[in-house]
């Protein structure tokens, strides 16, 4: 069964931090890393009883490539990402 997948608006602004920081670093890298993470999305979505917890409800699952980390929880049939972080920040502060 695949999950349906929503984004929480922290989450999507993690991305767009994260995309312009890389796409300032050389250019296209930006695109790569929304396709690792849109390839990190389909993986949480097909299992997201998977991924191991990181506290309480919440899971996560670190995107390949990139030192970030998804960060979900799921209700019935849907995933819902709260954070997508870099992985030497604390995202439970």
């Amino acid at each position: 069964m695949n999950y349906n997948i929503t984004f929480s608006e922290e989450a999507e602004e993690d991305i767009s931090k994260a995309y312009q920081w890389y796409e300032d670093q050389r250019e296209g890298l930006g695109m790569e890393f929304i396709e690792a993470v849109r390839d990190a999305a389909k993986n949480v979505g097909y299992n997201p009883l998977f991924f191991s917890y990181r506290k309480e409800n919440i899971r996560g699952y670190q995107i390949k490539r990139f030192p970030y980390l998804i960060l979900y929880f799921i209700e019935v049939d849907n995933v819902r990402v709260i954070s997508v972080f870099h992985m030497s920040r604390n995202p439970m502060a």
